[in-house]
Parts: C-alpha cells; structure tokens; sequence
C-alpha cells in the first residue's frame, strides 16, 4: 500500500511540475497577430508605429529602448499605448516622440489575437508594409530590437520578413485561454473582448 501511495504521489507531482513547465515555456512560443489599422499614416515620410501595453514586460522593455535611443530623425515616429500610461510617457514626449493612448475596446477589429509589442512601418504614401514583432524572439528573452534595421531595409527598396510577435495577450478572453491558471496575467488591466 506504501508504495502504490508513494508511485501515486510521485506521478501526481511530476505531472504537475510537467503541467507547469509547460505553461511557462508555451508563453515564449506563442505567437499573436497585429492590427495595421493603428499605424499613424503621415503621408510624405515614412512612419514607424510602436504599438505597446503598460502592462506588458516586453513593451517596457521596448520603451526603455525608446527612451534611450531617442526619435529616429529622418521619420515620423508614435507610439500608440493600450490601455493606461506608464509613468515615464511625459519623458517619451519630451524626447519628440507623439504618444497615443488607445483603449483597446476603441479598436474597430477583432484584437481576440492581438499582442504586444509590434512595429508597424508605413510608407510615405501611406501604405502600411510592415506589421509584426520587433526580431526574431521575445524581446523579453533578450532578442535585439530591430525597428531601425527593418526599417532600413524597406526604405532601400529591400524586403523584410516579417517578424512573429511574442509577448502579451490584450484580450482577457485569449489571456484566458493562453493562461488557466492566472500565472502571468493575474495584475493585469483585463478587457472582456
């Protein structure tokens, strides 16, 4: 009887350990998708959009970047903040970059798949040619920021491939389903989408 106790705990908590586990390395593979229809269009220069959420590490991450590299001089250059802003949003606008804070309830699209943080470049016609993560990992994981890099390649005629976007759900009703257990996304504003 011990030892039917003993394989039944043991099994019980390598499961669980297993279950776990997987649940925090799924958060680095899963993917989301953007929305291009939040890139600010500036028709006469190219644009580079930062779409970013207050509570998202990675998009603390990406504007910590920001604010150490400053605007790029020869594009326009926003960043557009779901749900509240952070409190280092003045010294982003100090800089010169423009900021627009956008409810994710305002956004006419489905964002049932939506995440943050992606990039969305915009030609000076006003055509949206890029929309998607910022490298090839999560910023979170250490992956180089390559706004510029991608940027550079479009505006010398070049193609890019477009980036996955790791990082964090804004639907509740995904951060629902990406985390059952309320691990990752249990302090975070939620929005019944």
């Amino acid at each position: 009887m011990k030892n039917i106790l003993v394989t039944f705990t043991l099994v019980c908590w390598g499961l669980g350990t297993l279950a776990l586990v997987s649940q925090f390395y799924g958060w680095h593979l899963m993917t989301f998708s953007s929305t291009p229809t939040l890139a600010a269009k500036q028709n006469g220069e190219w644009t580079l959009t930062h779409v970013l959420s207050e509570s998202c590490k990675c998009s603390a991450k990406v504007m910590a970047y920001l604010k150490s590299r400053g605007p790029e001089k020869s594009v326009n250059e926003e960043i557009v903040l779901l749900g509240r802003a952070p409190a280092n949003t003045q010294d982003l606008v100090a800089q010169g970059f423009t900021v627009r804070h956008l409810n994710p309830e305002e956004i006419k699209e489905d964002i049932s798949k939506l995440g943050v943080p992606f990039l969305l470049v915009t030609t000076p016609k006003g055509d949206t040619v890029y929309a998607g993560g910022y490298s090839e990992k999560s910023v979170q994981d250490g992956s180089p920021i390559r706004d510029l890099e991608i940027l550079g390649s479009l505006q010398g005629k070049g193609t890019v491939q477009n980036f996955p976007i790791f990082g964090c759900a804004i639907s509740r009703k995904l951060q629902k389903l990406v985390d059952p257990f309320s691990l990752k996304y249990s302090n975070q504003v939620n929005h019944e989408l």
